[in-house]
């Protein structure tokens, strides 16, 4: 069963919520109805950042930082006055355990802050706005298209894009059954890691350097052969510019690829 509620202006579309959530202004309050696993919130800001944080309670709450821009300088029209309402576009659904979190562009936005329990996976993008997790355990999959990421004391797994801007990452566990990517078009990568954290790295840094306190053991460059179109038949042999290697003897997955950047690989 799908709850929706939508803050839009002055109207408020409830139906058979109104007993079931707690709407204040911008802020909604979601309960908890399935305490058997761990919820999943997913949030999408044209413009604007998406904040987490984490608290001891089961219910998920919404916060929107919206504010209209400078008010025209025409506040009347044809004698009439012009009524300043409140920002639009922020929608909150639920179904199945899952959270979706919605704050179009129809105004500009501050962004969304969002308090969820500690056990919650997350599903964030960003058009225009940083990206800012604090204390999550769980599914991450953060994205940015022009903003910045920033992920303290979370646990589980990350797979972070951001296409422009740095992406800094502190994890305090990490599951071993699966994969974590870390990614920056333009921006460095700053990713510290439990000293016990055991892996297999792809690391790809076309305009920067790698470094680490970590002991890695690089593979040699791999050798592409591949045919460059010249009269005569010939075939051109490049090296990848993937660097794999282990650290503390292989393990989990985990790739760094940033074009324009560093990438800082921090032991905890």
């Amino acid at each position: 069963m799908k709850r929706q509620l939508v803050l839009a202006g002055l109207f408020l579309s409830l139906g058979a919520l109104v007993c079931a959530q707690d709407v204040a202004g911008d802020r909604v309050v979601v309960p908890a109805r399935n305490s058997s696993r761990p919820r999943v919130v997913k949030a999408n800001v044209s413009n604007g950042s998406i904040t987490v944080k984490t608290h001891t309670g089961q219910e998920v709450i919404v916060e929107s930082g919206s504010q209209r821009g400078r008010e025209s300088e025409q506040r009347t029209f044809d004698g009439l006055r012009r009524l300043n309402l409140p920002p639009r576009g922020l929608e909150v659904t639920e179904e199945d355990n899952v959270i979706t979190v919605r704050l179009n562009g129809e105004a500009r936005n501050t962004g969304i802050t969002v308090t969820v329990p500690v056990n919650t996976s997350l599903q964030l993008l960003s058009q225009n706005g940083a990206i800012n997790v604090e204390g999550v355990h769980g599914e991450l999959d953060l994205t940015s298209h022009n903003g910045s990421i920033t992920a303290n004391s979370v646990s589980g797994t990350v797979v972070a894009d951001t296409h422009n801007g740095p992406l800094r990452v502190s994890m305090d566990q990490v599951d071993a059954n699966k994969p974590i990517a870390f990614t920056s078009y333009n921006g460095s990568i700053d990713v510290t890691l439990p000293s016990s954290f055991k892996a297999n790295v792809k690391l790809r840094a076309s305009q920067g350097e790698v470094y680490t306190d970590f002991d890695v053991k690089l593979m040699p460059g791999e050798s592409i052969t591949e045919p460059n179109n010249s009269p005569d038949g010939r075939f051109r042999v490049r090296t990848s510019q993937v660097i794999n290697g282990t650290i503390n003897g292989g393990g989990t997955d985990a790739t760094f690829t940033t074009y324009n950047g560093k990438i800082l690989i921090r032991k905890k």
